[in-house]
């Protein structure tokens, strides 16, 4: 199926969300997920709470088996594949396909919508705000997702299901909880996440609420990630999970730039951009292990050049990206990821496909990052249905794929 079909079949699939039977608005939080049967705390389920070597509980509900059992992974076939480049980047759906879609940007987001809903409304822990979404960083990041939708709908009410439990006691409860150091397990995932609510927050918003909690997060954060032993930042830069640290300084990064800290980002800078790490990371990480790896919910070498390209200035990051990459890239969306976690792959993969496209310009890559988007958000079943498995926080990660092709 071409990009450009598949785009009108999620906007039908868009209107009939919005329908009675659906509503897309925050005012209705059935929604489109799973009833929730989840009544135990975000610890006993999430495998975030341990360490991340842990098999997760919820990584074997959802998977598809072979004939031994095993668990697999299916990637889209090639002949419905959308992506339609040639080998000089020069991209054969041209730009009235991705004008189409920059149009339906809104209704995508609505479609998305009604889990992050449900769920953000839900208390399935005893965390003073964050408390739905079955886990902390699962909350937070439903949180930034409805202040998106908010943002590029018009539609208050999502700002308000946002809004509804961030009462100044809440608040200050929480800044209590992480100054205890009460959620180390949200440490570097679930506090980069953070990071990015905050940003967005003030920016959308203008309100300073989460500022408190944002510099206290910040400096725990930026302690964690400069206490790695070289091994363990090694091995950092290359996981696929909560470990991941690409995630971690590119929000440190972030915020430091947000709040004019500039000794933040400069640390930052140079855990990454001294040429020395990003000659040992190009030979450890390059752009063909993604085909080759798909493990988990982050894509290791993908959120890599995410940072890089989102932290050196667009002539560095193009001379590196056009040193990086492949002359024909080549990567295939997940159709039937094999476990829950993989069902987050297509989405965080668009994160770094698109950041790559905005500082190049190669329309491969724009074609792959519409690929991995509209292929998955044309499986709902791996994002708004299975409360326990998808619909808590997997439409977040199409959010944010979204989110960044607003920002100039």
């Amino acid at each position: 199926m071409r990009i450009l079909e598949r785009l009108f079949l999620i906007s039908a699939f868009a209107l009939s969300a919005c329908g009675d039977d659906g509503g897309t608005s925050a005012g209705d939080t059935s929604g489109a997920s799973a009833t929730d049967t989840s009544t135990t705390d975000a610890s006993t389920t999430d495998a975030s709470t341990t360490d991340a070597s842990t098999t997760d509980a919820s990584t074997t509900d959802a998977s598809t088996t072979t004939g031994t059992g095993e668990p697999t992974t299916t990637v889209a076939p090639t002949s419905t594949s959308t992506s339609t480049t040639t080998g000089d980047g020069t991209s054969t759906t041209g730009d009235g396909v991705w004008e189409d879609f920059e149009a339906q940007r809104a209704s995508l987001l609505e479609t998305l919508a009604p889990p992050i809903v449900s769920c953000i409304a839900k208390v399935d822990t005893d965390h003073p705000v964050w408390n739905g979404c079955i886990d902390w960083h699962s909350s937070v990041h439903a949180t930034y997702a409805l202040h998106i939708i908010h943002e590029h709908t018009g539609d208050a009410s999502y700002l308000e299901a946002a809004e509804a439990k961030m009462t100044p006691a809440g608040l200050e409860a929480e800044l209590d909880n992480v100054k205890a150091v009460a959620y180390p397990q949200e440490i570097p995932y679930g506090y980069a996440w953070f990071l990015t609510l905050a940003r967005a927050r003030e920016r959308i918003t203008g309100a300073t609420d989460l500022v408190p909690l944002a510099t206290e997060i910040s400096t725990q954060l930026r302690d964690y990630v400069l206490d790695r032993t070289p091994a363990q930042f090694e091995a950092g830069m290359l996981r696929d999970d909560y470990l991941n640290l690409s995630w971690a300084i590119l929000n440190l990064w972030q915020w430091g730039q947000f709040t004019g800290d500039a000794a933040l980002a400069a640390e930052m800078e140079e855990l990454l951009l001294p040429p020395a790490v990003v000659e040992q990371f190009d030979a450890l990480c390059p752009f063909a292990q993604e085909e080759a790896d798909a493990d988990d919910f982050f894509p290791p070498c993908l959120h890599r050049a995410l940072a890089l390209a989102t932290m050196w200035p667009q002539r560095e990051a193009t001379a590196w990206l056009d040193s990086w990459l492949p002359a024909d890239p080549v990567l295939t969306p997940i159709a039937m990821p094999a476990a829950a976690h993989i069902s987050g792959l297509n989405f965080s993969r668009a994160w770094g496909l698109y950041a790559g496209y905005r500082a190049t310009g190669d329309t491969a890559l724009r074609d792959l990052y519409l690929d991995h988007l509209l292929t998955h958000i044309d499986h709902p079943e791996y994002w708004a249905e299975d409360y326990y498995n998808y619909s808590h926080w997997v439409a977040q990660f199409g959010v944010h794929a979204i989110a960044l092709t607003y920002e100039p």
